[in-house]
Order: C-alpha cells, then structure tokens, then sequence
C-alpha cells in the first residue's frame, strides 16, 4: 500500500467505525439502548466497546477490498470471518449479549466496498459504496463466508431466531451439521443474505444496495443543515426511518400490530420534534419507558441508522458530526 492510499484507508476505517458509537450515543431512541438508558444483556458501554473492536475488523475490510481491486483474484473469505471476529473479541473484552450482529453486516461490505473504491482511484461517495458492496458481494462471497457468519449468529445467540423454525434450505443456524449442509447447498452469504431479505430489513438493506441508508442520509444532513444538533438530527432520523416501515425485528419479536403501532407513534413524535425537539423531549422519554416495559426493541431500525450515519460519515470524509 502506498502511504497516501494508507492514509485514506485509515482515515475511512475511523469514519465507518464511528458510526457504530454515534448511533448509541444519540439520546433518546425510543425503545433502544442510549446514552441514558440500559438493557439486561447490552448496556451503553458495551456498544462503546464494540465500535473500539470493529475499528480493527473494519480497517481488515478495507485492505481486503484494495486487494480485490487491485489482484482481481478469487478469494477464501470475503467479510464472514470479520463478522465473527467483532462479535468474538467484543463477547470477550465486554461480556454483554448482542451489541453488532446487524450493523457489522451492515457495515463490512460497505467497508470493502470502500477500499476496492479507494483502490480503483474512484471517488469514495454514497453510490459508488452502496453498488460497489453489492457487487462485490455477489461476486466475491463464498460459502466459507456463510459458515463464519452462521458462527457470528451462534455467538451472539440472537433471541428471534430459534431452533424450532424449521428452516431446510438453507439450514437453521442451530442445525448441528449447519457446516456440511451450507457446503453441499453451495450456500454463499449473497445466497443467504437474499434468502433472508424475504423478512429482515437488514438483509434486504445489503441485497438492495443500501437504499434506506441512501434516503435516511439525505434526511439527517437536512436536519443538521437547519438546526446544527447532531443529536437531534440522528434521533429525528432514527424517528423518520422508524415511522416510514415496520420493524422487523419487533415484527418477529412482537408481532404486526405492535410494530404498526411503533410506527404511527413514531410518525407522530417525528412530526412534533421537527418543529420544536425540547416540547418533544418529554413525550420521547414517555414513549421510551414505554416500549422499555413491553420490552419492545426495534433493533433492525438502530442497524439501519449505523449503516446511515456511515455512509454519511464516509461521504462527507471530516467533521462528520458538524
């Protein structure tokens, strides 16, 4: 690598990494885990600690998609075992549950998207990065991928995906010869992440090319234009986003009827913060201890903003939060 592409590489590193603590941090997200509020398994520091451990993961992606640019070469592994390794070393270092199983997904290919750009001496900008991932994606993931990946889930142990699902083809992660079987289908994580983008947003996020990010990006930057709070305008993004569609994970978890109401409620705050976020403030703090005593938590929405606040962050290239 020469200095100048290191340079940039790292610099792109520490902006997707970012994201991870950004999203956390901004206060209140109704229903998710925020700088003023816990779970029982993940608490603000955990998702400090993740982003501290992705940064490593993220810049390994990096170097992975300069490499294909410049080789062309078939390779073993594309971004699984880099899933793995965040939720691993994260498990270790902090103990917590499940902190980055969505937004490391998320964001790994963005980031080989992003070196394989860098690489190719294009300019790093939020459509080249969303087409470049998916590409490459197809193009480049092998089944050794969806064997780290399906790894990744075991570790995080994600409580909406169980054993009793019954899913054949491909295997349920908890099938005891997940490993033969995703071999013998000839399953690559493209394979799996379409097959799961039947319900998950965020596989459907990945396969897509990012278009919900692509929209939540243009949303946050015209909130930061008009009032200059980056906190406010993440939590208004984190509000658009969840008023524009069903959560899917409060969808699996809690049913349609409970993810329609997140929904309206949502649209409802959004309209109310907009035009003045401290009369806002109160109702968002009801409706997060709310949806903290039903125990809802519309996970796939907080991924959806990580992979938004990257694409921005990666897009405007320094002082990201301004």
């Amino acid at each position: 690598m020469t200095d100048r592409y290191g340079d940039r590489a790292r610099l792109v590193a520490h902006l997707i990494a970012s994201a991870i603590i950004l999203e956390v941090a901004a206060y209140p997200k109704p229903g998710n885990v925020h700088r003023a509020r816990d779970f029982s398994d993940t608490r603000f520091e955990d998702f400090l600690i993740t982003g501290v451990v992705g940064h490593h993961y993220i810049s390994k992606a990096v170097a992975r998609g300069c490499k294909i640019a410049r080789d062309g070469k078939r390779i073993r592994v594309l971004v699984g075992d880099l899933i793995e390794g965040i939720m691993r070393d994260y498990k270790h270092v902090s103990g917590g549950g499940n902190t980055c199983l969505g937004s490391s997904l998320l964001l790994l290919p963005m980031a080989v998207a992003s070196g394989y750009i860098l690489c190719s001496g294009e300019p790093v900008n939020i459509q080249g990065i969303c087409s470049t991932s998916v590409k490459i994606l197809q193009q480049y993931s092998t089944v050794l991928d969806s064997i780290h990946f399906y790894n990744a889930i075991r570790i995080a142990r994600p409580s909406y995906i169980r054993k009793e699902d019954g899913v054949v083809d491909p295997p349920n992660v908890w099938d005891k010869d997940y490993k033969a079987r995703l071999r013998r289908g000839g399953y690559t994580l493209w394979h799996i992440l379409l097959h799961s983008s039947k319900w998950d947003m965020v596989s459907h996020e990945i396969v897509n090319g990012y278009p919900r990010s692509q929209t939540n990006v243009f949303f946050l930057r015209n909130r930061l234009n008009k009032h200059g709070d980056w906190n406010r305008a993440v939590v208004e993004t984190y509000l658009f986003q969840l008023s524009r569609e069903l959560d899917s994970l409060v969808v699996r978890k809690h049913g349609v009827a409970v993810a329609r109401m997140v929904m309206g409620r949502a649209a409802k705050l959004l309209e109310t913060c907009q035009k003045d976020f401290g009369a806002c403030s109160s109702s968002l703090n009801d409706f997060d201890k709310e949806l903290g005593n039903l125990g809802v938590n519309p996970g796939s929405t907080a991924d959806i903003i990580v992979s938004t606040i990257a694409l921005h962050a990666v897009d405007k290239g320094s002082e990201i939060i301004r």
